[in-house]
């Protein structure tokens, strides 16, 4: 054979291995097709299944067998023993290790956890439901979970007829299913009953809620079916990671021989941690003078003492007497307290400005917004105070108040309206300003903008406030939250009792609203408990994308809290 010849023949195998792959050429389209059920046996909704049946699910597609598995629930419970058998990937048979119950519907739930090879899962749930009798239970329960993670969340309902076992930390629920991509659920084809009803992230697949590991949330209330009331629509549920350790002092340490900085367990809430008389140091021999206290700007579980000069042969014991966590949960008494070693390091640290709000370069500030200044320790107001100038480009000179709720952190208030798309600019001298023991700023320069916005191109959105419940007591919190990518702005109002409400001074765009009624006056939702249980409050999610534009109010969005 020559070598040409050689060269040919080579050639044409090379073609003709090429021809012979399967599936898309190099940069062909990616599978973003998300599988789905095309057959099941027995059907949807069949009578007088035999006990023995072996029911057959037939995907779209190959799926992965562990995926599906692991998002496969059957109610009743069938036992143990089950087996899966695989053919292709694509046609699933169960089988059963001991025959079903007579006269009893069943209901299998393909979770929207089911993914294909590509990693597509499924857009919803598919549930399968068949009876072994002449009756086919037909309750149904539907809505949506809302939160910060929804994907992989499953909805557990306990029958009520045995409330010990309606808890999720320790008992298997009778019917579960899983939340599609958008957060919807439906239970279908239940018993009727009275049902207690939890949304669960069970991030470890171990059927069972682990505390301050699992995400959780609690139904509003029980579920009673019946053959008046049997088909419930919007039963929503807000997650949330429930914690239940209270917080811990656990370090102090003096960097210098002016601060203490205290570190807590967990991040906690500012409410008492600012004020002084919150805090003792002691030693042997005499106390520590506290002169300020403030929060870590970016360490919700730090908070730094300004102190007189420290001995550093002594040692000191810092005392804490309130404090809470993000979760509302109080210090334990035992846990309030930690020694340090006074510092021999001279305080030279100079202080540092961290931000503003709104932030600096912002736009569409309306007028009389208050702009707040944060530092990374305590200034002396009086070099705030006298040097702090707002003004436009003119010159002109804005007036305010200043005030300090820390003093890291003080609020200018303006006592004059912003000029219509004005650019604003905030000055200080660096010189002149000072921390508690007389170290000048660290900028080099402190000029900060923003630009007001012309009120002509605000809006708003108006209408009524009903609670279904009549025997209901406590304000309602409304929050418009803006879908547009560009505007993150949310608007939120407070109501005392049904009627009314005005979201004013909103800049154009497209909004959700939500609303809650705060029924145990706490300022805050809650998410209720599971085992003891407690009941969430309840709240409710506008169905319809509100779209408002420049000096066009949208009135007659009317709200209704369900019961």
């Amino acid at each position: 054979m020559t070598k040409k010849s050689v060269a040919f023949f080579y050639a044409v195998i090379a073609v003709l291995l090429k021809c012979a792959s399967q599936g898309y050429p190099p940069g062909g389209p990616e599978d973003r097709t998300a599988p789905f059920i095309v057959h099941t046996h027995p059907a949807r909704d069949t009578t007088n299944v035999p006990v023995d049946i072996k029911p057959t699910i037939i995907f779209s597609e190959p799926v992965n067998p562990t995926s599906c598995q692991e998002a496969l629930f059957i109610t009743p419970f069938p036992g143990e023993n089950i087996r899966y058998k695989w053919k292709r990937d694509k046609e699933l048979t169960i089988i059963f290790g001991e025959a079903l119950l007579e006269n009893r519907t069943y209901v299998f739930t393909i979770g929207a956890g089911t993914k294909d090879r590509r990693n597509n899962a499924m857009q919803s749930s598919f549930t399968l439901a068949f009876s072994t009798g002449d009756v086919l239970d037909k309750a149904r329960i539907q809505g949506f979970v809302y939160g910060d993670r929804v994907e992989g969340t499953q909805i557990w309902a306990y029958d009520l007829a045995d409330t010990t076992t309606a808890d999720p930390s320790t008992f298997f629920p009778l019917y579960i299913t899983q939340v599609g991509t958008n957060g919807a659920y439906q239970l279908t084809n239940m018993a009727l009953g009275n049902y207690r009803l939890f949304a669960v992230l069970d991030r470890d697949v171990n059927n069972r809620y682990n505390v301050e590991y699992d995400m959780l949330g609690v139904g509003s209330r029980d579920v009673l079916l019946d053959s008046s009331s049997f088909d419930i629509d919007n039963f929503n549920f807000r997650t949330t990671l429930q914690d239940t350790t209270p917080p811990r002092v656990i370090a102090a340490i003096a960097p210098d021989w002016h601060h203490v900085d205290l570190r807590f367990s967990e991040s906690m809430l500012p409410d008492c941690l600012a004020t002084v008389s919150n805090y003792s140091i002691v030693s042997e021999n005499n106390s520590l003078e506290i002169l300020n206290a403030s929060h870590d700007f970016y360490n919700a579980a730090v908070v730094h003492l300004a102190t007189a000069k420290q001995d550093s042969n002594s040692e000191y014991h810092l005392f804490v007497k309130e404090a809470y966590d993000l979760s509302y949960l109080p210090m334990l008494a035992d846990s309030n307290a930690a020694s340090f070693i006074g510092s021999a390091v001279p305080d030279t640290a100079k202080p540092a400005y961290l931000t503003m709000q709104p932030r600096d370069s912002s736009k569409f500030v309306l007028s009389f917004t208050p702009l707040h200044f944060y530092f990374s320790e305590a200034i002396k107001p009086e070099t705030i105070q006298s040097h702090l100038v707002v003004a436009d480009t003119l010159g002109d000179t804005i007036k305010g108040t200043i005030t300090w709720p820390e003093k890291s952190h003080f609020i200018y208030t303006p006592t004059q309206q912003f000029a219509a798309e004005r650019f604003y600019l905030t000055t200080l001298p660096v010189d002149s300003v000072f921390d508690l023991t007389g170290n000048p700023l660290a900028d080099t320069l402190f000029q900060r903008q923003f630009t007001s916005i012309n009120p002509d191109t605000l809006t708003a959105i108006s209408g009524t406030v009903r609670d279904a419940d009549t025997t209901a007591s406590g304000p309602f919190f409304l929050r418009a939250r803006s879908t547009d990518e560009k505007n993150s702005n949310n608007y939120n109002i407070w109501l005392d009792q049904p009627g009314l409400y005005a979201i004013k001074n909103m800049l154009p765009g497209s909004y959700i609203i939500e609303l809650y009624r705060d029924e145990d006056n706490n300022g805050r939702f809650s998410y209720g408990s599971a085992f003891p249980f407690s009941p969430a409050e309840r709240f409710w999610v506008y169905a319809d994308t509100i779209t408002v534009r420049a000096r066009w109010p949208n009135d007659g969005e009317d709200l209704m809290l369900p019961e």
